[in-house]
């Protein structure tokens, strides 16, 4: 199963002096269990997007379904959870534990399964059970964040769908953030990020889509993306297409600094084998 868009778009203010198109006749797929990044410059449609994927926003042309289910059927929020751009205005209970299990409970979840749903959730969100008694608004940003996280994971979504997941984060909580991300998708969890820091999450990701005031620019794999955009593009990749012009045989498709040592080893290995001969 997998979340399909057809033919979708949207406008705001239709009608009005002030109508402004955000998607204009988008079609893609995002397959159950793909880590899926969706890029694009402010403005581009992607948040417009993502919110009609649990059935914020309803299609006004085109459609959307979510494993087989309507966008706009209220149970489609079980299978698509989203997390806001401003995770802490998602944030209202009196204690973490209050917060995470809204959701759960709103369907019917009571008792010992409730606790043990948020206690899981917490778990799966990098933070401890101990947490739950704390007020939400007593935390760090950070731990704020991953609150607001843990209560998506609580309605155990098949797709976890992320607006801009490190915008305001130290360097700290954002790694924290990508390493958790990276766990929950290792997990079986679907991935979708949001986010204008592309080169942020192209390590993690199975697919690229590029959105370019509102339509799909790009729809392809991270190598593929790599090859064929030339901007923005993560510092590694600049620095092993540098080596290349410079005469190294490496590849012009790494994303990752481990990736990226190996194969600069294995050039000097090359080249100095070379010269022996």
């Amino acid at each position: 199963m997998s979340i399909e868009v057809k033919d979708l778009s949207f406008c705001y203010n239709r009608g009005t002096s002030l109508e402004k198109r955000a998607l204009d006749n988008v079609s893609l797929s995002i397959g159950k269990g793909e880590f899926v990044l969706i890029g694009g410059e402010i403005g581009s449609g992607k948040s417009t997007l993502v919110r009609h994927f649990n059935g914020i926003l309803k299609p006004q042309s085109g459609s959307v379904t979510v494993s087989g289910m309507a966008s706009t059927d209220r149970d489609v929020r079980h299978k698509a959870g989203l997390l806001m751009q401003y995770p802490q205005k998602q944030l209202f209970g009196r204690t973490v534990f209050e917060d995470v299990s809204f959701g759960p409970s709103n369907f019917g979840i009571k008792g010992d399964a409730l606790e043990q749903r948020v206690a899981d959730a917490l778990e799966q969100a990098g933070l401890g059970r101990d947490i739950g008694s704390l007020s939400p608004f007593s935390l760090s940003g950070g731990q704020m964040r991953l609150v607001a996280l843990a209560g998506v994971l609580a309605m155990q979504p098949e797709y976890l769908i992320l607006d801009e997941p490190t915008s305001g984060l130290d360097p700290e909580n954002r790694s924290s953030l990508l390493a958790t991300l990276k766990e929950l998708h290792l997990s079986g969890i679907s991935v979708v990020v949001v986010s204008h820091q592309v080169c942020e999450f192209l390590p993690l990701a199975d697919k690229v889509i590029l959105l370019d005031n509102g339509w799909v620019s790009f729809n392809g794999t991270p190598v593929e993306y790599v090859r064929s955009v030339s901007s923005p593009l993560p510092e590694i990749t600049l620095l092993m297409k540098d080596l290349i012009r410079e005469g190294f045989d490496v590849r012009d498709d790494i994303l990752s600094i481990d990736d990226a040592f190996e194969e600069i080893v294995n050039a000097l290995e090359k080249r100095g084998a070379g010269q022996d001969e």
